[in-house]
């Protein structure tokens, strides 16, 4: 052969390496958890607008306000403040003795639970308290939110919660963002 023909000769790239990047490449993208890279990326959406365009019109709900007049002193059976129960692996149970809640239902105060699933039941049966229902077009009792403020323990919202759903409120709500203690 002489120089030209050596010259002449066609180059051929080896695609094997080609092919074995494409492979790998496809093996990590089946195996990658696209879900976790999902949360990873921040989504900047719109807050004030949504996809919709209808006007909702506002329902008139029953306010419930739970307030601590008094936390009273904290009571351990066993153990003490921050102690850790070492069976259950969390801190000790206490009771409250001296614990006093104030609740608004509506506008008027009331001291005891009694009283306020005494005020809730009569709210409940009186014709006034029923709104427009747009599913059926008929009338349905309003809603009830209950609004825990600082301080307020989570029994006190359960017990209130279960008056409202014993006097016969379907729809409870629970309102937020008062602040801390």
């Amino acid at each position: 052969m002489s120089a030209l023909d050596d010259v002449q000769e066609e180059v051929k790239p080896d695609m094997t390496p080609m092919i074995d990047v494409v492979f790998l490449m496809i093996i990590f993208f089946i195996c990658i958890d696209f879900k976790v890279l999902e949360s990873k990326l921040a989504a900047y959406l719109p807050k004030d607008k949504g996809s919709q365009s209808t006007v909702v019109e506002p329902q008139e709900q029953l306010s419930v306000k739970v307030y601590v007049e008094s936390e009273g002193t904290r009571k351990y059976e066993h153990g003490g403040p921050g102690q850790v129960n070492p069976a259950t692996g969390r801190l000790y149970r206490f009771k409250l003795e001296g614990h006093r809640t104030k609740w608004e239902v509506g506008p008027k105060p009331l001291y005891n639970l009694a009283d306020v699933k005494q005020e809730l039941t009569r709210i409940a049966n009186d014709p006034s308290s029923q709104v427009p229902d747009k599913d059926t077009g008929g009338k349905k009792l309003m809603g009830c939110v209950i609004e825990a403020y600082p301080g307020t323990f989570y029994e006190d919202v359960a017990k209130t919660t279960d008056a409202c759903s014993a006097a016969g409120f379907k729809e409870i709500n629970y309102g937020g963002g008062l602040g801390t203690k």
